[in-house]
């Protein structure tokens, strides 16, 4: 089941700006907690005290038995990056999106981030941009973030190199949920008018937009973990053309 957003009629509603997506349960449930099955790989079960001490190593990582849609079963595996990319790069490209295309160019918008943050258009220009398109009640979206966490610990120290991700949830419940589940991106809630804009209506969905506007990547879904893995290749790719 692909996790397309019912927000057909909300796009073209004289309140656009004003329609959101209703959050229907409490954030903190959208969270791994003590309710939530973890096993290994050999579908041993972990008592929570167990996994979640493992979990905050940052050593150990959470994979849905069922990325597209709310799973409550989870393999913990740990972390190899080297064995994930030898993976990753015998695979195909994760589907492209349906509304942008390789090689189209990216037209920016002035944004502001949950931090009061000012992301002008202008500022951009001269920068590889990583955009994330996504909302609070999308399974997929909530899987992939902390592996994208960690591509934005790997570019920390380059201001190259710029993370965004557009929500459509009211700001309130971004706030919320960023303390719930950390989503390192420079966040921006309450963008219905954005999706709108560039005609996302299936999320999660990344790009990689390259320094002078032109879309080098872009993805939809969960596309089985390796979107992270593309997107850091074409960083890199990126970065060895100039």
């Amino acid at each position: 089941m692909k996790q397309t957003l019912l927000i057909a009629a909300l796009l073209f509603t004289t309140y656009l700006s004003r329609a959101q997506i209703e959050i229907t349960k409490p954030i903190e449930e959208f969270a791994a907690n003590k309710n939530t099955v973890v096993t290994n790989e050999k579908g041993v079960k972990y008592a929570y005290a167990d996994w979640a001490k493992l979990m905050a190593t940052g050593n150990y990582k959470l994979n849905p038995l069922i990325h597209d849609s709310d799973s409550t079963s989870f393999i913990l595996v740990r972390r190899n990056e080297k064995a994930e990319d030898a993976k990753f790069a015998k695979l195909p490209k994760p589907v492209e999106t349906k509304f942008f295309k390789t090689g189209g160019v990216f037209r920016f918008k002035d944004m502001i981030d949950m931090n009061g943050e000012q992301i002008t258009a202008e500022s951009l220009k001269g920068k590889i941009v990583v955009l994330n398109f996504w909302f609070i009640a999308c399974p997929p979206c909530r899987y992939e973030m902390p592996e994208l966490n960690t591509l934005v610990e790997t570019y920390k120290k380059n201001k190259d190199v710029i993370f965004i991700a557009i929500s459509l949830d009211k700001l309130a419940d971004v706030k919320k949920f960023l303390t719930v589940i950390p989503f390192k991106y420079h966040v921006v809630g309450q963008s219905m008018p954005l999706f709108y804009l560039y005609g996302v209506d299936e999320c999660p969905a990344s790009l990689v937009i390259d320094k002078t506007g032109i879309i080098k990547f872009h993805s939809q879904g969960y596309g089985d973990g390796a979107t992270p893995y593309w997107i850091k290749k074409t960083i890199s790719e990126i970065q060895t053309q100039n």
